[in-house]
């Protein structure tokens, strides 16, 4: 009896270990327009750019997924597809993050169908996350540097904008599987919010 019951606190405890465990998080930045990497394969983006200091609005024509400023500070989540593992993780940091300043506004992009993000969202009860879809043609990803070629989805990326939609912090990571830096970003739109 003695033996069963260290065996399950030994199974117990080797479980919950497992489930603290997350995705790598990537520190490298490339420049939108350039080239990441998926499990050390190369992928090229579109020639779009996109850059600290730029306005997001003008220089992405993000009105084309529906987005709407809200003159507000903004973490704009952008995700290949809400249906992955790390794309999951990643929103369900933004929506679940007690740490977010209530005054700032919570965006996820993906190349998603609006009907998919909806389900996402609801299923995963993030209800204080904005969803945009760049569904149709693409258009977000190429103008802004983020479109990944032959794939056609979307890069990981994190951007926090001030209050005049101007990028103030801008991450797009090196490889594909890995998850931004979300904490960090948050400390920068919190830093603006003030």
């Amino acid at each position: 009896m003695r033996i069963l019951f260290m065996t399950f606190i030994i199974v117990s405890i080797s479980s919950c270990a497992h489930e603290g465990l997350k995705t790598k998080i990537n520190q490298d930045n490339v420049k939108p327009g350039s080239k990441l990497k998926a499990r050390g394969k190369e992928l090229i983006l579109y020639r779009g750019s996109l850059n600290v200091g730029d306005n997001f609005i003008q220089k992405t024509k993000a009105t084309g997924v529906g987005f709407s400023f809200h003159n507000k500070v903004t973490i704009i989540n952008i995700v290949p597809s809400i249906d992955t593992k790390v794309c999951e993780e990643q929103t369900h940091i933004l929506g679940e993050s007690k740490n977010i300043f209530s005054t700032v506004d919570r965006v996820t992009i993906s190349r998603d169908l609006p009907m998919a993000q909806a389900r996402f969202a609801k299923e995963s009860k993030l209800n204080n996350i904005r969803f945009f879809s760049d569904y149709k043609f693409g258009a977000f990803g190429k103008r802004s540097g983020l479109l990944i070629h032959g794939k056609e989805l979307l890069a990981r990326a994190v951007i926090v904008l001030d209050k005049k939609g101007v990028i103030r912090y801008l991450q797009v990571v090196s490889e594909l599987t890995e998850l931004p830096d979300m904490n960090l970003a948050i400390q920068k739109a919190n830093e603006l919010a003030l």
